[in-house]
């Protein structure tokens, strides 16, 4: 199975509006006239690290930003308890993912949830030509 970055990207921001449909989700840059409720997606550096021969593991962490109606911590904390069931499982190239690393901070009002996704991927094989004719004698002596 072969899954890139923006696999995991897409696979996480479908699981927010399954679990969130009315609640609008940004992934790209944090606009200065946001209307919350609103979910900003942010991927961190992607660790990619050679396992065995073409397996690599991949981690990829997200920190999901929730700028609620009220910017209250109380909300906040409710929705941190919505998004660790939301994003226990995601659906990632017709596969789960689990989600790891769970981490809650508030700051400001602002909740920063951060999850984290490690996958397995496989690099495709080189395909090298097989010899076109080889001819063979033998002799018994």
């Amino acid at each position: 199975m072969q899954v890139t970055i923006n696999d995991v990207r897409h696979g996480l921001m479908q699981a927010l509006d399954a679990a969130f449909p009315d609640i609008p989700i940004s992934g790209e840059e944090i606009k200065q006239e946001l209307n919350p409720p609103h979910f900003f997606v942010r991927l961190l550096d992607v660790d990619h690290t050679r396992e065995l021969g073409r397996r690599y593991r991949r981690e990829h962490p997200f920190v999901v930003h929730y700028f609620g109606p009220e910017r209250a911590n109380h909300e906040a904390y409710d929705m941190a308890e919505q998004l660790a069931a939301a994003l226990e499982w995601i659906t990632v190239g017709g596969r789960p993912a689990f989600g790891q690393d769970m981490d809650i901070q508030v700051v400001d009002g602002v909740l920063l949830f951060s999850v984290s996704f490690r996958l397995m991927v496989w690099k495709k094989p080189t395909v090298t030509p097989p010899m076109e004719k080889m001819n063979l004698r033998e002799e018994l002596r």
